[in-house]
Formats: C-alpha cells, sequence, structure tokens
C-alpha cells in the first residue's frame, strides 16, 4: 500500500516496482494478482466523488493538499476466490 497507495501510475510502472503479477480475474475485466490471498470481484453499481465540504474532520483536509479528492465506489459482489485458509 505504501507503494500502490501513493504514487501514481502515470508517473511510473506501479506493478512492476511492486512485484505483483496480474492474471485475468473470472468474471470482470480487471485484473486479479497471483499473491493475493483473497480475491473479491465486482461489478461497479454506484460511484461519487468525495466532497470535501461533507468532511467531519476538518484535519481531513490536509491527507489532500492538492484538493484531488479521491472517488467512492459500491459494487455487488460477483465472485470470491481465497486460499485455503479462507476455506470453510
Amino acid at each position: 500500500l505504501s507503494l500502490l497507495g501513493t504514487k501514481s501510475g502515470r508517473d511510473l510502472d506501479k506493478l512492476a516496482l511492486s512485484g505483483l503479477i496480474a492474471e485475468a480475474a473470472n468474471c470482470v475485466a480487471a485484473p486479479v494478482y497471483t499473491q493475493a490471498d483473497l480475491a473479491i470481484e465486482c461489478r461497479k453499481v454506484y460511484w461519487q466523488d468525495l466532497d470535501p465540504a461533507h468532511f467531519l474532520d476538518p484535519t481531513t483536509h490536509r491527507h489532500y493538499p492538492q484538493q484531488d479528492y479521491h472517488r467512492i465506489y459500491f459494487g455487488e459482489i460477483l465472485a470470491i476466490a481465497g486460499s485455503q485458509r479462507y476455506e470453510s
């Protein structure tokens, strides 16, 4: 997360730097990663850009010095695949 969550893919090849190996998912057109213990595939059903006027904690703004607020997605789970530790 320290690499993927803080660097832009426009500036560098995050996947190559992370060492993650992408493979095709079963139900969606996005990759899953070989190293993942758990993969949850979702179909997007809703999105919304975060509105800074709705932050309840005024210190939240310091995490967005360039005012590049995130977009939040909600999805319908289509498939779940996990390692043996997730089997019941």
